[in-house]
C-alpha cells in the first residue's frame, strides 16, 4: 500500500513538471506539502466506509447511499453450527450464507442497488435414490436429482432520490413488512436464527418486483413506504410455513394478481422506533378454481353422447366454464413493531398476523390437498443487554433472552356443514350434480409423508395440527470483537401443543419439540 502512494506521489511531481507549474513563485517545499495533504485526505476517503442504515436498510447494503459517486460494494456472510438435543436427529454445520452488495451512485439522485445471495455454499446438483412404493413387499425405487444450495438476486433496484420526502424505487425489492425482513444483517441481531415469526408468518427474506415511493417527513420524525407488487403464488402454500413458499423470489414471476403494501415507522425519541405495516396481495394468477356446490357439475349429464362432437362439446364448455369461476385469493397480512436501544440495554418486540378468507381458503385446500391456515399469528420480544459496558470493556458482549409464539394454523377452515349440505343437494339433484365428487378442501392436517397427529387419527379432517402451534424461547450471548464481527452462541427451548406421543423425536424427527444449541460467526463488510 505504501509503494501505491508513493507511486502516485511521483506521479503528481512529473505531471506538475510537465505543466510547468515549477514556474511559479511557490517554492518545491510548499509544493510537496500541498501534495501531501490531498494524499492523505485521498487515503482518509478511501480507508473510511460508513456502517449506518439508510431507511431501515442494514448497514453494509446502505453503502451505495453514502457514496460521492461511483461503484459500491459490501456483503455479510453467517456460518453455523447445529446441536439438536436428541439422539434422533443429527447435527450439522452450514455456511448458511454468504452474500455480496454491488452499488453504483450515477449522480446525487440516481442510485442502483442490489444483492447478491449464496445459500449453503453454492450449487450442487446430486442424485438421490429412495423409496416410492411398496408393491408386494418390493420397494419401487426412484432416483432423482436434487439441488443443494442456492444463488439468488435478493434485490436489485434503481432508486430515484428526488428529495428527502419523495422518493421512487423500481425493480426487485425487499417487501417492508416487519423489521427483519429489511434489516436482516446478521450483526444487527443477537440471535443465530432470525426470529421465527419473521421467517415464518413474515417470510424473510421477502422480495418481489414492483415499485415503491418511500421518504422521511417532519425532519425525519417519520418514514414511510408504498410499494405496488406482483403477487405471491398461491400454488405452494403450505400448513407448516403458510405463504413462505409463494415467494416468486423475481425469477419469471407470475404478475397477473398484484399486491399492495404500506408501511410507517415513527421515531419520536432518541433510541425508540414504532412503527407498524400492511399488505395486501393476490395470489391466484389463474390458478385457482372456486369451490362449492357448482363444482359437482356432471358434465355428461349435461352434454350426453359419446360421439367426437359431444366430446369436443363437452370439453370446450367444461373448459370454459371452469376458467370463469377463477378466483383471486387475497392474502392479509398485519404487523406492529417496536424497537428500543439506550446504552447498555436493548429492546425489540413484534406481533404479526394473517388472514384468508374462508372461501378462498377452501378454493386453496382443493388445489393443494393441504390444510391452509385461514388465520395466523405470531409474536416476541427479544431483551438484551452489553455487559460489557459494566466493565468498561472497549468491546460489546450482549446477554440475551427472546420468547416467541407461531401459529400457522391458529385458525382453519370450517366449512363442515356447507360441504355435508351440498352433498345433500347433490344427493337429490337427479344426476346433475357427481354424488361421489372428491372434495379435497378440509384434507387432513397433516401430510401422508409424515407420522399423523391424533387428530387425523381420529378421522377429524380439517383440524389444526396442535405441532404447529409452537413456542421458542432463546437464551444466549451475543459477542463483538469489531462492531462488523460477531459470535454467537444460544439455546433453543421449542415446545408445541401436540402431546400425543407420536409427535415425539423417536417417531417424528421433524417436529417441534426438539431443543438445539445454535452456535455461529457473521459478519459485515
Amino acid at each position: 500500500m505504501k509503494t501505491k502512494y508513493k507511486l502516485l506521489f511521483t506521479i503528481c511531481i512529473w505531471f506538475l513538471g510537465f505543466l510547468g507549474i515549477q514556474g511559479q513563485n511557490v517554492s518545491t517545499e510548499e509544493k510537496i506539502k500541498i501534495l501531501e495533504k490531498e494524499i492523505e485526505q485521498l487515503k482518509e476517503k478511501k480507508a473510511t466506509k460508513q456502517y449506518r442504515s439508510f431507511q431501515g436498510l442494514g448497514p453494509a447494503a446502505s453503502g451505495v447511499y453514502y457514496v460521492d459517486d461511483g461503484l459500491s460494494w459490501g456483503g455479510y456472510g453467517e456460518i453455523k453450527y447445529k446441536n439438536y438435543k436428541t439422539p434422533y436427529r443429527a447435527d450439522f454445520a452450514d455456511v448458511h450464507r454468504l452474500i455480496l452488495y454491488a452499488g453504483y451512485k450515477f449522480n446525487d439522485w440516481i442510485i442502483f442497488n442490489s444483492e447478491t445471495e449464496y445459500e449453503h455454499a453454492g450449487i450442487e446438483i446430486k442424485k438421490i435414490t429412495f423409496c416410492e412404493d411398496v408393491v408386494a413387499g418390493n420397494c419401487k425405487k426412484k432416483t432423482e436429482k436434487i439441488q443443494q444450495g442456492e444463488v439468488y438476486t435478493e434485490f436489485a433496484y434503481v432508486d430515484f432520490l428526488f428529495s428527502d420526502a419523495f422518493q421512487i424505487a423500481a425493480g426487485l425489492q425487499l417487501i417492508p413488512v416487519g423489521i427483519t425482513n429489511i434489516y436482516h444483517e446478521p450483526t444487527t441481531f443477537f440471535t443465530v436464527e432470525r426470529p421465527y415469526t419473521e421467517s415464518v408468518i413474515i417470510p424473510s427474506t421477502w422480495r418481489d418486483i414492483g415499485i415503491m415511493a418511500h421518504g422521511k417527513l417532519f425532519n425525519d420524525l417519520l418514514l414511510y413506504k408504498i410499494g405496488v407488487f406482483n403477487g405471491l403464488d398461491a400454488t405452494s402454500f403450505s400448513e407448516e410455513q403458510w405463504i413462505r413458499g409463494g415467494r416468486q423470489k423475481g425469477s419469471k414471476v407470475k404478475a397477473q394478481d398484484l399486491a399492495y403494501v404500506a408501511a410507517v415507522d415513527v421515531y419520536p425519541i432518541e433510541g425508540l422506533t414504532i412503527g407498524g405495516s400492511y399488505y395486501i396481495g393476490g395470489s391466484g394468477h389463474k390458478d385457482v378454481e372456486k369451490v362449492d356446490v357448482l363444482s359437482r357439475i356432471d358434465w355428461n349429464f349435461v352434454i350426453p353422447g359419446s360421439d367426437d362432437v359431444s366430446k369436443n362439446l363437452r370439453s370446450y364448455v367444461e373448459k370454459s366454464y371452469k376458467n370463469s369461476r377463477k378466483i383471486n385469493p387475497l392474502i392479509h397480512l398485519a404487523e406492529g413493531h417496536i424497537k428500543f436501544e439506550k446504552d447498555a440495554f436493548y429492546f425489540q418486540s413484534l406481533l404479526a398476523r394473517g388472514w384468508i378468507k374462508e372461501d378462498e381458503v377452501r378454493a386453496l385446500n382443493s388445489l393443494t390437498n393441504k390444510n391452509i391456515g385461514s388465520t395466523v399469528e405470531g409474536a416476541y420480544f427479544n431483551v438484551g443487554y452489553d455487559v460489557a459496558k459494566i466493565f468498561r470493556w472497549n468491546k460489546k458482549l450482549v446477554l440475551f433472552y427472546q420468547n416467541e409464539y407461531i401459529n400457522t394454523q391458529k385458525r382453519t377452515l370450517r366449512d363442515g356443514a356447507k360441504i355435508y349440505f351440498e352433498k345433500e343437494i347433490a344427493n337429490n339433484s337427479g344426476g346433475l350434480l357427481k354424488t361421489t365428487y372428491t372434495d379435497n378442501s378440509m384434507p387432513n392436517s397433516i401430510s401422508s409423508t409424515e407420522v399423523k397427529s391424533v387428530y387425523s387419527q381420529l378421522g377429524i379432517v380439517g383440524a389444526p395440527n396442535p405441532v404447529n402451534d409452537r413456542r421458542i424461547q432463546t437464551v444466549g450471548l451475543a459477542f463483538y470483537p469489531h462492531p462488523n464481527v460477531s459470535i454467537k452462541l444460544d439455546y433453543e427451548d421449542w415446545s408445541s401443543k401436540s402431546k400425543y406421543y407420536q409427535d415425539s423425536d423417536f417417531y417424528n424427527q421433524s417436529n417441534n419439540n426438539i431443543d438445539v444449541v445454535n452456535l455461529a460467526i457473521t459478519f459485515i463488510f
